[in-house]
């Protein structure tokens, strides 16, 4: 009988299913030439490459989100048990667990790591497996679930879960700030406060709502800074201008529900730069549902570029957040840059 664990890694079993080697074998074998480098591979040898190579390193944080943990671990352990693939769970217990993990789980072989976490769980992995051709998949698991929109990838865990067998590999974009990655979204100022608000004011039970209740809070209560930009921001430069808040979108949605940067993909090569300048506390409260829908472009508050690349300048320090996880940006200059295809993501065929 198969054990499972909710400690350190759940059981192992150690045979692939026939269903790899049926009508799925053309993504199956996409997958495995990025992954072991193998072309041309005959239909009988599919068996064999994947028993050989195929591991799956599934890292849960056991915090994210507001469902309950239990249920969707029994979901996730049942799908790859009946699929007899090999594969270990391992669970995060700090943060910047999920980044050790994965680390770990490249030196011991794994081919496969799958989120099962909010955007700040993948970010993490994602800055231990980027440029290698390790498989990324996720289950969404966060309050936001931002990046996995962004791809495309289902919100119901059992679609995920699906679609981490059923789907084929894409390289997606992965963004800095200074040396530190970011998959999703970075912002500084209102938005870093509101996200310090989901954690500090207990918004996360409310899930993706909390993050609106947290904008309204603001609405009233940030107060603007100034900034300088410039690099790739043309007329779009904060010189001189008082700012509500400034960020990076690589894919279109922060926050779960705020639709940032309506035309941010994960895949472009470019990062979207939001630039919001300050303005009276009604006016804030007004402009939440403009940016919840994605209508707030064209507003003469509102500046929105693409760039590569660019470098800004904050005279105090502000709060800020990366793909939901908050800190405090210290007053400097920093810089912000996008990786193009640095990281291999599972998507829906």
């Amino acid at each position: 009988m198969l054990s499972f664990s909710l400690t350190a890694a759940s059981s192992v079993i150690k045979y692939p299913p026939n269903s790899f080697c049926k009508s799925g074998f053309n993504t199956r074998k996409t997958i495995i030439n990025q992954v072991v480098g193998y072309d041309n591979v005959p239909y009988q040898q599919c068996r064999k490459l994947e028993e050989d190579k195929m591991k799956y390193l599934v890292i849960v944080n056991p915090e994210a989100g507001t469902k309950t943990l239990d249920t969707t671990l029994e979901q996730v352990r049942s799908a790859f048990e009946a699929r007899e693939v090999i594969h270990e769970v391992r669970l995060t217990q700090f943060p910047g667990h999920a980044a050790k993990i994965a680390a770990e789980g490249l030196s011991e072989g794994f081919t496969h790591m799958i989120s099962l976490g909010g955007d700040g769980t993948s970010s993490e992995i994602v800055s231990s497996i980027r440029d290698t051709e390790t498989v990324f998949g996720i289950i969404p698991g966060g309050s936001g679930n931002d990046f996995p929109k962004a791809a495309g990838i289902p919100l119901d865990t059992q679609a995920a879960v699906d679609n981490i067998f059923s789907g084929r590999p894409r390289k997606a974009d992965v963004a800095f700030v200074d040396e530190k990655c970011f998959i999703n979204g970075f912002g500084v100022g209102m938005d870093g406060a509101v996200a310090h608000d989901f954690g500090e004011l207990g918004l996360r039970r409310l899930g993706s709502f909390g993050y609106i209740v947290g904008a309204v809070i603001e609405a009233f209560r940030f107060q603007g800074f100034v900034s300088k930009v410039d690099g790739e921001v043309g007329t779009a430069s904060a010189t001189g201008r008082k700012l509500l808040l400034f960020g990076a979108s690589n894919g279109p949605f922060q926050g779960g529900k705020f639709n940032l940067a309506p035309g941010a993909d994960i895949f472009d090569g470019h990062l979207d730069i939001h630039i919001i300048s300050d303005m009276h506390p009604i006016g804030r409260l007004f402009k939440i549902q403009k940016v919840l829908e994605g209508r707030h472009e064209g507003l003469r508050e509102v500046s929105i570029v693409r760039v590569k690349q660019l470098r800004f300048e904050t005279f105090t320090d502000l709060p800020a957040h990366m793909d939901g996880e908050i800190f405090t940006l210290r007053s400097g200059k920093h810089s912000i840059r996008i990786g193009e295809q640095r990281v291999n993501i599972i998507v829906p065929a």
